[in-house]
């Protein structure tokens, strides 16, 4: 029976961490359209995050990269690059919580069906 209590315990750790990394993904992806949208001269930059980052099957964001070709860069400083990079490289340890916590939940998933 203890056997059964770690594999729950070791399920709730793997949902924690999907979910832990599935908000540091869309907060790093709103912030990311951000500074990329005050960059092109987009009005209402947040509102842009926004939309991008809350889509149903990310459409908002799809939106946005279509509708941002028209708009080149205008100006970009050195601080933004370097807050960009630190936001991708943020964005990329999310999707490693959201990976590591999905196969955590399977293993456990299966290793405790097989238990019982």
């Amino acid at each position: 029976m203890e056997m059964d209590k770690l594999y729950i315990v070791f399920a709730a750790v793997g949902a924690a961490a999907v979910i832990v990394g599935s908000f540091s993904c869309v907060y790093q992806l709103y912030r990311l359209v951000q500074v990329d949208a005050e960059c092109r001269g987009l009005k209402h930059p947040k509102l842009w995050g926004l939309f991008a980052a809350s889509g149903n099957g990310q459409s908002g964001l799809i939106l946005y990269l279509i509708g941002r070709r028209k708009h080149p860069v205008l100006s970009m400083t050195e601080e933004q690059k370097s807050l960009m990079g630190r936001r991708k490289k943020r964005f990329g340890v999310g999707l490693l919580f959201v990976a590591a916590g999905a196969v955590a939940c399977v293993l456990s998933m299966f290793l405790g069906g097989q238990m019982g």
